[in-house]
């Protein structure tokens, strides 16, 4: 089959307000998230959406909590058919459901008892109806009329439907409401639900509480085994409208006679309780013999004319299934999750745990074709997973894709261009940490919102996003429908993934997106993100009732790289296995001088990076790499390391360790006071003389005793150089003390600079005096890794302040400028800044990384220095790595 690709649309859909009612954020334990969050230079793996888009995560989460009395809402509308005595006592014969507010549904053979007496009263909203003690909310009402189906025979044991009209209507409560009718002839519930008060069992007396028991439907095949045509009043058999069901142990009994054999559907966090059947014959009860009910789908148009016909406003759409459950939703009781408590008639709820939530997912796509297409189809959906990439399913790909098979059913849909929305991260881990997700899917909003009993008085049809939560289930124990069955020929493979809710829901609550996310929001330091895990392959209601299965993403990884990132795809499988596949470890552990180790018994020692040659040699080679705290100290074998380094290498490579004594002094020091964050031991201001006074208008770092770097544009900006460097307090205001003016001995511009392009950007000052360390200045460290940056880094913006900025792929780069970044010395980095007010830098801004070492103490480190951008907040701003001037810094400063 030719693939329409030209022809395929994609439209990703509106973001949606985030809803607090989803599921909370689980934090997954991964190895890496126990290090400090690292970039690479360029993309290495698929396995990075939380540090490519560590800008867009997520922060916040509440829920809330309230009760309400708990009532007899499970049984509202059950009713007890009696037949009063001369003494004025009532036998209770028979059961029934409310359908209407003045008209119950039982069986024809109710309709008169052995005397051929009419039943002449009902008793609703009473679990004992032989005792006071649970009277405070019982509606007894007469039976004014009896309307037997036209075709039952009480010789026969067919059409066993009636209708009883009382005198009035009820009250609506929360103990008394009428339950809705399930219209369709496929009954598709593994259990169904009877209840009475009938005799417990052969032979035994009846209950004077109402119980009830969950049976199995049977089909009409198996039944016929138990009812023959030579049963008496079943001369033709079992008919269609015949409902089988049982149990092992239990089923209905004489007394249950007319009672509902019912179903309740999930919706708006309220149960609702659906006819499926009316309790009609059956064997000796107790005896594991399933019982005939009359399928109440078979009898919904007698019903409504029935009504319609004594007067009531009976229509089809009235007993729709949504009409109806919306009708009485306000006195419904609550899906088992939400209540959190039940004690002296008061239960407590919490919103957060239903199952129903109402928006779409961030990253869900709708797929589309031409108008001029046909037939139209409108049943794809896909998930952003990159920027400039969709996952969908197979079947999608192509406007004729058929339903199935079910296996390798998935494809990648490239877009011409990059998206400003963010792209789902991708679970590339086959254990799924927490066995429940959110699925997408659609339905009415008016079936969806949360319900605190509020009465519903117009309907809402629209069609909106649903992201309900749903339970992961082993493939092994998936139990799915026929007709799923037939096409996995194979059976469900490590691809998929099954999930299941409990409940079933009422009709066009929820249907799957076809090439949907299947999701959960994940902690990652400090954010969250939304992880997909998979997207929705087949199913009905969103799994509610019955098993859905998605595709699993994982599964394909090997496939997804080879499309997303070919060139990583291609140098794997030119590698030998598990030793080509370039993997950096950062050990905050470790410290200089430490002893470490690699696979295969290598014995290292922590050192200096510059003092181990072959770490260039392991990281062209693939191999793994330990960095140990800092990013200039490295894990050496012992055979590789080198010795007599200079003591401008020994004070940049030593720094962590040379003023850590100093940083806790600091710590000490200013406890209480200023926040540890707004302290600037390392920064600097670059002065220039003007007659008696001094102009301080650059920033700068110190990154050594001798010497602060700083960009070149801005001193050269200036008429004449330089002449002062001020230490110690940057700060706005007139604080004076603690405070170094050291005059400069030379201005070194790098010797690339242009000031045209803005390329090396960078310059030294050296001092005439080495600052005298102390803890109001001292120099800050140098990040000297060459290969990753720090995602959390922040960028000084004058005054006390700093703004988050985060690093960028160089391919990210290069999509957003028309030059190419070619020089690994110059980067992009994206400001971590929201709104739209001006975000400006001063150029020479320090870039700067606090790694952690306890509470309120940390290692600062320049990790990069400002050079130019746009003021906005969304525009990326170009930034030189320091990692890449080291050298340049030694040879100045020697």
């Amino acid at each position: 089959m030719a693939c329409d690709w030209a022809l395929l649309v994609v439209l990703i859909v509106a973001v949606l307000p985030y809803c607090t009612c989803k599921l909370y954020p689980i934090r997954p334990r991964l190895p890496e998230d126990e290090m400090d969050m690292m970039l690479a230079n360029d993309r290495i793996s698929l396995n990075d959406c939380h540090t490519r888009n560590w800008k867009d995560g997520f922060e916040g989460l509440v829920a809330p909590a309230y009760g309400n009395p708990a009532l007899l809402r499970e049984f509202a509308h059950i009713a007890a058919i009696g037949w009063t005595g001369a003494d004025g006592k009532v036998n209770w014969g028979c059961g029934g459901s409310l359908i209407w507010e003045n008209f119950i549904l039982t069986a024809a053979h109710c309709a008169a008892n052995d005397e051929d007496v009419p039943p002449d009263v009902a008793r609703m909203g009473d679990l004992n109806i032989y005792s006071d003690d649970d009277d405070e909310f019982p509606q007894q009402l007469r039976i004014v009329k009896v309307i037997r189906h036209q075709q039952h025979r009480f010789s026969a044991k067919y059409y066993d439907v009636a209708l009883m009209q009382l005198e009035k209507n009820i009250t609506v409560h929360e103990t008394v409401a009428p339950a809705c009718l399930w219209l369709d002839d496929e009954v598709r519930f593994p259990k169904l639900y009877a209840a009475g008060w009938g005799r417990t069992g052969f032979g035994e007396d009846k209950t004077n509480i109402l119980l009830k028991v969950d049976l199995t439907p049977m089909n009409n095949t198996q039944c016929s085994k138990f009812y023959t045509s030579s049963e008496r009043g079943l001369r033709n058999g079992l008919h269609a409208h015949h409902l089988c069901a049982g149990d092992e142990k239990m089923d209905t009994c004489p007394g249950d006679s007319g009672g509902p054999l019912h179903v309740k559907l999930l919706h708006n966090a309220k149960m609702t309780p659906f006819l499926v059947g009316v309790t009609s014959f059956g064997k000796p009860c107790g005896q594991a013999n399933p019982g005939v009910y009359a399928r109440v789908s078979s009898f919904v148009e007698w019903i409504i004319e029935t009504l319609q016909k004594e007067g009531e406003l009976a229509t089809v759409h009235k007993f729709q299934p949504w009409t109806c459950a919306l009708r009485y939703v306000h006195v419904r009781e609550y899906e088992d999750d939400v209540v959190v408590s039940r004690s002296n008639n008061f239960e407590t709820y919490d919103s957060d745990k239903a199952h129903l939530v109402g928006g779409d997912s961030l990253q869900r796509v709708d797929i589309f074709w031409e108008n001029s297409i046909v037939p139209s189809r409108r049943n794809c959906s896909g998930v952003l997973i990159e920027r400039d990439a969709i996952a969908t399913l197979a079947d999608c790909a192509s406007h004729m894709g058929a339903t199935g098979p079910y296996y390798n059913n998935i494809a990648i849909l490239k877009l011409p261009f990059p998206v400003s929305i963010i792209p789902a991260c991708v679970w590339y881990n086959d254990i799924i940490p927490d066995p429940q997700f959110e699925v997408i899917g659609k339905g009415r909003a008016d079936l969806v919102g949360y319900n605190r009993d509020e009465r519903v008085t117009t309907l809402n049809p629209t069609i909106i996003g649903i992201s309900p939560r749903a339970t992961l289930h082993s493939n092994n124990e998936c139990l799915l429908a026929e007709q799923y069955r037939t096409l996995l020929k194979n059976g469900l493979q490590h691809e998929h993934i099954c999930f299941q809710n409990k409940p079933f829901l009422v009709p066009a609550t929820c249907d799957q997106h076809l090439g949907g996310p299947i999701e959960r929001e994940m902690w990652r330091y400090s954010k969250y993100f939304n992880y997909a895990y998979g997207m929705n392959l087949f199913g009905r209601d969103c799994g509610f009732g019955e098993p859905a299965v998605a595709v699993r993403f994982n599964a394909h990884r090997p496939w997804i790289e080879s499309v997303l990132l070919p060139e990583i795809a291609n140098n794997r499988k030119s590698s030998t296995a598990g030793s080509k596949d370039e993997v950096i470890f950062i050990d905050p552990d470790l410290r200089l001088n430490d002893r470490c180790s690699y696979s295969g018994g290598v014995q290292g020692v922590c050192v200096a990076h510059d003092r181990c040659p072959s770490i260039r040699q392991r990281m062209s080679n693939g191999d793994s790499i330990i960095i140990c705290s800092g990013g200039s100290v490295v894990c050496c074998p012992r055979t590789d390391v080198t010795s007599n380094p200079s003591e401008i290498e020994r004070e940049f490579n030593e720094c962590g360790q040379r003023y850590a004594q100093l940083r806790k002094q600091r710590q000490q020091q200013w406890e209480g006071f200023q926040p540890l964050r707004l302290r600037l031991p390392h920064f600097a201001e670059v002065g220039w003389e003007e007659g008696s006074e001094i102009r301080f208008q650059c920033i700068a770092y110190l990154i050594s005793t001798r010497a602060v770097v700083t960009s070149a544009s801005c001193l050269v900006s200036k008429e004449f150089e330089p002449t002062v460097v001020r230490l110690g307090n940057i700060r706005s205001g007139p604080q004076t003390t603690n405070i170094a003016i050291i005059p400069i001995s030379t201005v070194e511009i790098h010797p690339e600079f242009n000031q045209s392009t803005f390329e090396n950007n960078i310059a030294l000052l050296k001092l005439t005096l080495p600052v005298q360390p102390t803890v109001y200045m001292f120099p800050g460290c140098l990040w000297q890794n060459k290969t990753h940056s720090p995602v959390e880094s922040a960028i000084f913006r004058g005054g006390n302040g700093f703004d988050p900025i985060h690093p960028m792929y160089v391919r990210d780069c290069n999509v957003r400028f028309a030059r190419t970044f070619s020089d690994p010395r110059i980067t992009c980095m994206v400001p971590g800044v929201y709104g739209t007010g001006e975000h400006c830098y001063p150029t020479g801004s320090p870039i700067i990384f606090r790694q952690n070492e306890d509470t309120n103490l940390f290692t600062e480190y320049l990790v990069n220095i400002y050079s130019h951008g746009r003021c906005n907040s969304t525009s990326l701003r170009i930034v030189h790595r320091i990692a890449m001037y080291i050298d340049w810094f030694k040879e100045v400063l020697k």
